[in-house]
């Protein structure tokens, strides 16, 4: 039996905007492209995601957004959120294919090490609405599920854009420990994810944010990782690292200006592979953001070549060429940055 499993729905191809919308899904059928050409399937096993009940979505979501979001699917027209997230005709089932795969990793997890849904990572939806392309909280609902085997459950975030919606739907779960390293400037979307965000009530000190200027290349990026969430993880010992991969860190994505390599990328995923085998702990890696698809899909088929320690020789041309530096001024601010969360995270 295969140690890794890939979850994989046709049906994914269905959520992605149209028009202009920078959210398609050409990322996930060119990863899957890449995985197919170098024989990844031959080694990793294809799973199809059972469909969950819609029952289940009230875990993470009320009832009354449920069917909101279906009246919207079957309509077609309009908005789910204040301008991000455009409904389109069977939205809602597009929607459900992808949180069921998320759910369907974290069930494997009984026969599997690692399981990876790169059609999850929808970290933006919250209770009562959809927000930043994302319908509905696959990540927050997969863990709650989690919850059900594992003990102690670490999300780590590499997204560019701060997970603001898992952050309040689990921000009192003391079973969880939440973090997000993200670009972090004034007026870039959501607007959260500051030092001081740390959680609540008895999970206070179980949210980490790791705020980055526009400008973090791999060393400083790589730095603030191993200074602090490395530490962090070492500290809470989980059971199960949940990696959201959201590839727009991407020194090619157009909508953040964070600078990180697909190397970057890559010692990011061998250390918490690492750390994972460590810890004796299980991982789900679910995609998220990424909008320049080309590079997107090369992070996620590393990473899952990584995970499933499959022969590297087929992979390195999808690799960038180097690691790239941050400015002096940027290595500044990520200096401070680092120190103010050692002081408040006791690291």
């Amino acid at each position: 039996m295969h140690k890794t499993a890939f979850v994989w729905d046709d049906r994914y191809l269905d959520y992605s905007f149209p028009g202009i919308h920078p959210f398609k899904s050409l990322r996930e059928s060119m990863t899957k492209k890449i995985l197919e050409e170098r024989g990844a399937f031959h080694y990793i096993d294809l799973v199809k995601p059972d469909i969950i009940p819609e029952e289940m979505l009230y875990k993470v979501h009320s009832k009354e957004y449920v069917e909101f979001v279906k009246k919207k699917s079957e309509e077609g027209r309009g908005y789910l959120d204040d301008g991000d997230t455009p409904a389109f005709k069977g939205i809602f089932e597009s929607a459900l294919v992808r949180v069921s795969g998320t759910v369907t990793a974290v069930k494997l997890l009984d026969r599997y090490d690692h399981t990876i849904n790169i059609g999850g990572g929808f970290h933006h939806a919250k209770y009562t609405s959809a927000s930043g392309f994302c319908v509905f909280n696959d990540v927050a609902l997969g863990i709650k599920i989690a919850e059900e085997k594992f003990n102690r459950i670490a999300l780590v975030d590499i997204d560019g854009h701060h997970g603001d919606g898992t952050q309040i739907l689990l921000a009192n779960d003391p079973k969880v420990l939440k973090i997000s390293l993200h670009m972090y400037h004034k007026g870039f979307f959501p607007g959260s994810g500051d030092v001081d965000e740390i959680g609540e009530g008895d999970a206070k000190g179980l949210t980490m944010n790791i705020p980055l200027p526009p400008g973090t290349a791999d060393d400083m990026y790589l730095y603030a990782f191993n200074q602090v969430v490395v530490p962090k993880l070492n500290g809470f010992k989980p059971d199960l690292i949940v990696i959201l991969n959201g590839g727009d860190s991407h020194f090619t994505d157009p909508l953040v200006e964070l600078k990180l390599s697909n190397k970057g990328y890559l010692d990011l995923i061998r250390t918490l592979h690492k750390l994972a085998h460590n810890y004796n702990a299980k991982i789900v890696m679910t995609g998220g953001g990424g909008y320049n698809y080309e590079s997107t899909a090369k992070i996620w088929a590393l990473s899952t070549a990584e995970l499933a320690n499959l022969d590297f020789t087929e992979f390195l041309e999808l690799e960038d060429c180097c690691y790239l530096a941050s400015s002096e001024f940027t290595k500044k601010r990520v200096e401070e940055i680092v120190e103010k969360l050692k002081k408040i995270h006791g690291l």
